[in-house]
Formats: structure tokens, sequence, C-alpha cells
């Protein structure tokens, strides 16, 4: 690197801090504070309910979702808890989506650097931030920004250490990273595979055993330091580690014997093939709300061409063609791993930002340089406009961001929940010595006698205090799944309001009813 090159390197992570922080604000603004449904489900109420002490005490409150590894929740927990203004909490929920971008504009200088400007780092950062997949994400509990954090900060951190540094000093630190997010977050394990072909594909294949050793000792450590702790805590209780997760092969008496998977956007056949097409056309395919975007197919069509160029002239640069080769690996092997398990299209984050600096990337180095600006800008514009992007939920920016006025409730009491709204946040806020319990959801039902189900209906039967249900404000009968336990409505409802929903607890009485699963299952 020449002085004049070494001297601009400042300047340039100037431009990429500034483009990154100003994007991300900008989206920040438009959108509002978050209120999607995990935030009412889970994100709110498990950090909430460990730091109340009443975890234990509850069955499945947060339904499925209730036995997620809560780590990167407990700020955001704390932060409502202490009733901080809504912009406050978003700029600490926006702030991984920043890191993510930025790294993203770093690695764009990195990969094209013969003609990179303050207005190429500009443009690139808008045609990230205004993604699908990045957008709506920005903000937001969801914690897909965390795993794009990780991801672009070790893909940037492997491509600056080609012809820098030795296989050890740059795949362990990637690995690291990768481990750190897919413990966090069960599904950035989709990028751990695209890192193991990277570091396969990133150099000759005699030196590819070193680079393997070196990216795995990394990802166990970073897993092991994040999911450790709570996987630990998921087997003592449950008998599985992942619970209620690939419960086929662990077996756990607490839930049924399957993998839990959401399989709702799972691309099936011809269609897993097909995918950055039908991303062309605003369909549901790969989200509960209506998207589409071209940036996928953009970005894969940009990174085959960078890679035909490198490929030729690989023996002028063989660091390029080999960090060519390794980026396309990951993204294709990190696509493939996502079509086969997901298909949940804001998990594609990180992949997503790496095809919008493709894009760029590309145009302003085939291009004549009149052209490449003039492609940069019309390209750029057209993918901020001419996007689908899905609403999660939001609201305006409120203090303090959520809010929740429970009534005065006996401190024997039990609130039943019994449908799939998402309420648990409201739990939080329930007095410690008041339990609640789910009877059905996503994950619980009456007809189900798991360990957990059994374990409801004998906390149901032996309840002495007051018995209440939680729900959405209503004029309908109480749920049909409590007439299985013999709890039928006793009286008026009091209002439960919250920022987020009009809630409701309905007292309840009892009826003579047959036992459902507490008669075979063992005692206490």
């Amino acid at each position: 690197m020449t002085h004049s090159a070494r001297a601009s390197v400042p300047h340039h992570w100037r431009a990429s801090v500034v483009t990154a922080l100003v994007l991300v604000l900008l989206a920040l603004g438009l959108q509002g504070q978050d209120s999607n449904w995990d935030l009412r489900n889970y994100h709110l109420y498990t950090p909430s309910a460990l730091l109340d002490g009443r975890f234990d005490g509850d069955i499945a409150a947060a339904q499925l979702q209730t036995w997620h590894n809560p780590t990167l929740d407990f700020p955001f927990a704390l932060m409502v808890r202490a009733g901080l203004p809504g912009w406050v909490v978003a700029l600490w929920l926006a702030l991984p989506a920043f890191i993510a971008v930025l790294f993203a504009l770093r690695l764009l200088d990195l990969l094209w650097p013969e003609r990179r400007s303050v207005t190429r780092t500009a443009l690139a950062g808008l045609t990230a931030v205004a993604g699908a997949s990045v957008m709506p994400s920005i903000g937001t509990t969801f914690n897909d920004a965390f795993v794009a954090a990780g991801v672009m900060a070790a893909l940037w951190w492997i491509v600056d250490s080609q012809g820098r540094r030795g296989a050890w000093a740059t795949w362990v630190p990637a690995g690291l990273l990768a481990g750190l997010c897919a413990g966090l977050k069960l599904t950035g394990a989709l990028y751990c595979v695209g890192f193991i072909g990277a570091a396969l594909a990133c150099g000759p294949m005699r030196g590819a055993p070193s680079r393997i050793l070196a990216l795995a000792l990394g990802g166990v450590a970073g897993a092991a330091l994040t999911a450790g702790p709570w996987a630990l805590h998921l087997w003592q209780e449950h008998g599985n580690p992942l619970f209620p997760y690939f419960n086929e092969w662990f077996l756990s008496p607490d839930a049924m014997p399957q993998g839990h998977k959401d399989e709702r956007f799972i691309p099936r056949g011809l269609d897993a093939l097909l995918v950055p097409f039908h991303l062309l056309t605003d369909s549901s395919r790969f989200s509960e709300g209506k998207l589409s975007d071209p940036r996928l197919l953009l970005g894969l069509a940009s990174l085959v061409v960078w890679w035909v160029a490198a490929w030729r002239n690989r023996r002028q640069d063989a660091n390029f063609a080999r960090v060519a080769n390794a980026l396309l690996v990951f993204a294709l092997l990190s696509l493939a791993v996502w079509v086969k398990l997901y298909g949940i299209y804001r998990y594609l984050f990180a992949l997503e930002a790496l095809c919008s600096i493709a894009i760029i990337g590309v145009l302003s180095t085939y291009l004549p340089v009149r052209w490449g600006r003039a492609a940069m800008t019309v390209v750029a514009v057209l993918l901020v406009v001419g996007v689908n992007r899905p609403g999660w939920g939001r609201d305006r920016f409120s203090t303090p961001m959520i809010s929740v006025h429970m009534p005065p409730v006996p401190s024997n009491s039990l609130v039943m929940l019994a449908d799939d709204n998402p309420m648990a946040y409201a739990v939080a806020y329930l007095p410690k010595t008041v339990a609640a319990i789910s009877i059905q959801n996503n994950f619980m039902t009456p007809s189900r006698c798991t360990g957990l189900q059994a374990a409801a209906e004998q906390r149901v039967r032996q309840q002495k205090g007051p018995i209440y249900v939680l729900r959405k404000a209503s004029k309908d009968p109480v749920p049909e799944a409590l007439r299985a336990y013999g709890l039928v409505g006793a009286g008026a409802c009091l209002p439960a309001r919250t920022s987020l929903d009009e809630l409701e607890l309905c007292p309840l009485g009892r009826e003579p009813t047959a036992p459902i699963c507490v008669a075979a299952a063992p005692g206490p």
C-alpha cells in the first residue's frame, strides 16, 4: 500500500462511519419505535421473568419462544423497566445495524478499492440500509442485526487479513464472531456454514485443514460463551439444551418429540432454486407480510461477475482470486442453508447487506467512470423506491416506551393465557407472587399431554386462590381451551390497559370436569 493510500484510510473510515450513522438514524426516525409481535411475546417477558424470579413459576407464558436465549434482551428489558423514552431504547436497538452497515461499507472499499469515494460510500450505504431485510429490522428486538454485525465484521476481518495475517490470526477471530452470533441467536448458524465454505475456498487446499481448525476453535469458543450458560439451564430443567427445538433428538418429556421448526416459508422443489426470482414480485412467500426486493438476485449476479474477473486475473493477484472464491462460496452456502432450514427473509440481513455492496462495487469498478457514477445513482434510487418492505409493527416514539397498568389482583392468584395472542409483555408487570400459565398457544394445547401440559393442569386443579384469564379486550366468552380444565367465566372483566394493546383480566370459576393429563402424569 502506498503512502497516499495509507493516508486515505482514516478518511474512508470517517466517510463510512458518518454514512452508516446518518442513514441508520434516518431509517429509525422514519419508522418509529418497535412494537412487533416478538417484542410483545418474549423479548421483554423472558429477561424480566428471570430478573424477577418468576420464570420457573410461570409455564410457557411466551409460548414456544419462552425458552429462546435471552442474553441480548436483558439490556432492552432493563431500559424498558427503567421507563426510558422510546427513542433512547431505539438507539440501543439500532446500534448493531449501524455496526453491520459500517463494516459492509468498509468491506466495499477493501474489495473494490480502485474507485472508492465519498459518493460511492453514500450510495452503497443507501442501497444497503433501504433493503427489505435491513430497514425493517433497524431498531427492533428481532436481534437479526446483532447477527449481521458479527457476520459483517468477520467478513471484513477475513478480507483485511489476506496477505497480512496467517491462518490462525485470520480464522480464529472470524470463527469467534460467527460462534458468538450463533450462540446468541440460533438462526445465525446459517452463516457458520457459509464461513466453513469460505475457509475451504480461501486459499490452497493444503492449507484448508489449518483454516478449518482455526475457524472451528473460534466458533466453538464463541458459541460456548454465549449459548453455554443458557443451554446448561435448559438441559438441567428440561433435558434438552435447545429446548424445545430438535426435541425429536433429545426427547424431553416436557415437549412433543418433534423439531418445533417453523416451515411455513421454506421453499420446496424447484422453488428452492428460484428464490432470487420470486423475490422480484410482491408475495408472502418468505414473510408474514408481503415483500419484494431484487437485491439478492442482483447481488449474487454481481458476485459472479466479480469472481469471473478475479479468476481471469488470478496470476496477477492471487489474494484477490482467493477472496472472490471465499465470498462467493460464503454467499451461496449461506443462502442454501437458509433455503433448507428457514425461508424467513429477515434472517438474510447480513447476506442482503453483502449483496448491496456487491452491486455498487461491481458497477463502480467495471464500468467507465462517467457511466459508473450514473449507473450507481440510478440503481441506488431504484433499489430505494422499487422495493416493498414488510412492516413488523411500529409506533410513534413515546415516554416511557412501554406502559402497562394491570388491575390489582390478590397475591395468591393464578393468571391463565389461552390463545396465540402475544401478551407475555403484560405478564411481566404482574406481581411476582402471581404465576402465569398458558394452556393453549403455538406450543401448548390440552390435547397434548406433555410434561409441561400436565404440570399446567395440575397447577390449575391445585390452585386455591382466585384464577383469571388474561386476554385481549373482547365481549366473547372465555376461550374454549379453559373449559377443558373446568374453568368458566365468573364475573365482569377488569381492564388491563397497555400502550400496545387493550387487555383485560377476567375472573374464572370452576365446574366439574374429567382429568386430561394429570391422571397419567407422574406425581409432583
